[in-house]
């Protein structure tokens, strides 16, 4: 009976069916099992991150998936971490591959797992979906921050971010960064600490247009300007 209905059903009442919580294990395993059902591609992955799918045949069906539903995977924390895992692992030999949009697209949406990457992406506006990820930490834009070999665009990007430039550490590590762009750098002093200031001149590798403004924003708060 259950064969018969799944060969009449489209996708939407598969998926209903697997979202129900008082599916039984003789139905999960005939809509896991059958071929009609897995053509559907959002089939395939609510199985593969499915409590009830057996391990080996989860990774599987990770291997089948198109990018948009890996992402969805990765960044799905009630799928198991081995699959998310490999939801990974195959988004990241595939990002070679992927155009601008869909490396934007990811780097908004994707798990942990393909942020450390993501983050040193040259664009840009990779790196403004990156800091716009919800599993984006603080650690993770600091290690964007500091780099030498950053873009200065992207750097820019960073210090053009209205969440990320209130942390002062941020703040202080593109400040340090020789590639900031100068307009990006003097946009930074005004909302920096004394103290934040005090250490950027302390810092040797500072340009001197940055170190002469510094010393003005000193100098205008102390005198109370």
């Amino acid at each position: 009976m259950m064969e018969a209905v799944l060969k009449m059903s489209g996708e939407g009442a598969i998926l209903k069916l697997l979202a129900r919580g008082d599916l039984s294990r003789e139905r999960f395993e005939e809509i896991l099992n059958d071929r009609a059902a897995r053509r559907f591609h959002v089939v395939r992955r609510v199985l593969a991150g499915h409590r009830r799918t057996p391990r080996r045949e989860a990774l599987s069906l990770v291997s089948t998936l198109f990018w948009r539903d890996l992402a969805h995977l990765s960044a799905d924390v009630r799928v198991h971490p081995e699959v998310r895992r490999a939801a990974d692992r195959d988004l990241l030999r595939r990002l070679s591959e992927m155009a601008l949009a869909e490396r934007i697209d990811l780097a908004r949406s994707a798990g942990r797992g393909v942020l450390a990457v993501l983050r040193l992406d040259p664009d840009p506006r990779v790196v403004a979906a990156f800091l716009d990820n919800r599993f984006t930490t603080e650690p993770d834009v600091l290690q964007a921050a500091v780099r030498a070999e950053a873009e200065p665009e992207a750097l820019a990007t960073i210090a053009a971010h209205p969440r990320w430039t209130l942390r002062p550490g941020v703040r202080s590590a593109l400040l340090r960064n020789p590639a900031l762009p100068t307009a990006a750098g003097l946009g930074l002093l005004t909302s920096s600490s004394r103290r934040e200031l005090r250490e950027l001149l302390e810092n040797r590798g500072v340009s001197q247009i940055l170190r002469a403004c510094a010393e003005r924003v000193l100098a205008e708060r102390a005198a109370g300007v």
